[in-house]
């Protein structure tokens, strides 16, 4: 599929999709892209409390959030985004902040633009509900930062993100201007 990005269809900000949808794409393309980073444990303890249906569920039932879901021509979920108001430890974090929480493709739907087409509407979306956007992003995950810089993001500050027990090196980064 990664002739061209026609092949995909994007719901959202508001998606008819189940919880259970989100919970097996989420952990899918989780443990498809990080997996190899974790114990087992601590895998699947993070997997239980962030990729779970519940806690899908509280974020398809907060009116503060949205989400984005992406299809293959085949009518197979390929990929999911979050966005809401920003949970980040962001130093002197100003009022009325939001964030790019998750966004994850599958490996097989990389490379036809599907990624940064499913970025510009949430950042869309973003902007009108929030004056500060922010994300997270894996210290080693360049690809991902290139994207979000050509999107004018720039790194602003360091700290961990905990999976399970593991503590991953991260980057927070800040949209400093709205590019077109």
């Amino acid at each position: 599929m990664s002739a061209g990005t026609s092949q995909y269809r994007i719901d959202g900000p508001s998606p008819s999709v189940s919880a259970e949808a989100l919970e097996e794409i989420g952990r899918r393309t989780f443990i498809e892209a990080f997996g190899h980073l974790y114990s087992a444990s601590d895998l699947e303890k993070f997997l239980t409390e962030k990729h779970s249906a519940v806690a899908y569920s509280a974020v398809l039932n907060d009116p503060a959030s949205a989400v984005w879901v992406a299809y293959g021509d085949a009518g197979d979920l390929v990929g999911y985004l979050t966005a809401g108001p920003c949970a980040l430890p962001v130093d002197n974090m100003p009022a009325n902040a939001g964030e790019l929480i998750r966004f994850y493709i599958t490996k097989q739907s990389r490379g036809a633009g599907l990624g940064g087409r499913m970025l510009e509407r949430a950042l869309s979306w973003l902007h009108e509900h929030f004056d500060h956007v922010y994300l997270s992003v894996y210290s080693e995950n360049i690809k991902a930062q290139r994207l979000y810089e050509r999107h004018g993001f720039e790194k602003i500050q360091k700290y961990f993100f905990m999976v399970g027990e593991h503590a991953d090196p991260e980057f927070i980064m800040k949209r400093m201007t709205p590019v077109d």
